[in-house]
């Protein structure tokens, strides 16, 4: 089967998740290929590079070389990605897949400079603009609270993570149950999972355990295949550096500086993968904090505190390159 490039990233992308009674682990097709040794550099010193999206081989590279872990139960994985439409000149809209409501035209920051309000609205918004509420859960981009309280309903303990990308490019929100726990049948409690992804407009549900990756779509999206059988490949995920390709890497170092405006452009779009990155699975090494450079580097850029979910303002799709959004809470 010929699988354009959209199709194929279903295929090749990572799943991570945290899940109860499991813990932290990446799944991924198991490709066959063993680990491919590579020689270390000889020591001394040596100035850290820029964080970049590492090569697909450095992160099956990694992923090889862990140990295996069996999963005991088979986990149905929803995401829980809402759609994102670009924030042009202060105004975009956000849409509702489910066909329930029409799209939803939300404003963008006012030119006007900000400052606290008298008037009861939002700290930090521009006196005599309206407290914007923040987008329901089930209709904004971030509908992880939603998935997970659909799924709970239907009986289902739930876990955590995120669709990566096989350059750990792009991230995605998505949520996990266990399918004996949703359904007395796998094919109903598959089919329980696939009512509330159509429900909150999600495309695809995916299924990972002994019997290897199955992926499900609802039929939202007609680019994603039926995929069944895949082999399957899962490791425990030690807390480290989101976007990084190796273990045991120390903190990543930003792209771009406050020199020009195409490295201050090329900053901002690295902050915002790395916000989207610790927002979704967290970082075992910088833990989101604002740290120094280190010693041998220049003093600016630096690693910036790290951005809650609700308050991004830019993502890195699956299809390449990054989009400006409207967050769903403005940072006050």
């Amino acid at each position: 089967m010929h699988l354009d490039d959209h199709a194929a990233s279903w295929r090749d992308q990572l799943i991570e998740l945290s899940l109860p009674g499991v813990g932290a682990v990446t799944a991924r097709v198991d490709d066959g290929s063993p680990a491919v040794e590579v020689s270390e550099d000889e020591p001394g010193f040596r100035r850290r590079e820029p964080t970049v999206p590492p090569a697909r081989e450095t992160v099956r590279r990694t992923l090889v070389a862990r140990p295996p872990l069996e999963l005991e139960h088979t986990w149905l994985v929803v995401p829980a990605l809402g759609p994102v439409l670009p924030v042009e000149k202060g105004v975009g809209l956000v849409g509702d897949l489910s066909g329930l409501r029409p799209p939803v035209e939300v404003r963008g920051e006012s030119a006007a400079p900000a400052r606290p309000s008298r008037e009861g609205a939002e700290v930090g918004a521009p006196i005599g603009e309206r407290r914007r509420r923040p987008l329901s859960p089930r209709h904004g981009w971030y509908r992880v609270p939603a998935v997970a309280a659909a799924l709970r309903a239907r009986g289902g303990i739930v876990g955590r993570g995120a669709l990566v990308g096989p350059r750990r490019e792009w991230f995605e929100p998505a949520v996990a149950t266990r399918e004996d726990l949703l359904g007395a049948h796998p094919d109903q409690a598959l089919e329980s999972a696939l009512a509330a992804a159509r429900e909150l407009g999600q495309v695809a549900v995916l299924r990972i355990g002994p019997d290897g990756l199955d992926i499900v779509p609802t039929g939202a999206d007609p680019r994603i295949p039926l995929l069944e059988g895949l082999p399957l490949q899962v490791t425990a995920r030690p807390a480290q550096c989101p976007l990084q390709g190796e273990d045991g890497c120390g903190p990543c170092r930003p792209v771009g500086g406050p020199w020009i405006r195409a490295s201050q452009e090329a900053q901002l779009d690295w902050e915002a993968r790395r916000a989207q990155a610790v927002g979704m699975l967290g970082c075992g090494v910088c833990f989101g904090e604002a740290l120094p450079p280190e010693p041998d580097q220049p003093q600016v850029p630096r690693l910036a505190e790290a951005t809650p979910v609700t308050h991004l303002g830019r993502l890195h799709l699956r299809g390449g390159g990054s989009v400006q959004i409207d967050p769903l809470i403005r940072p006050r």
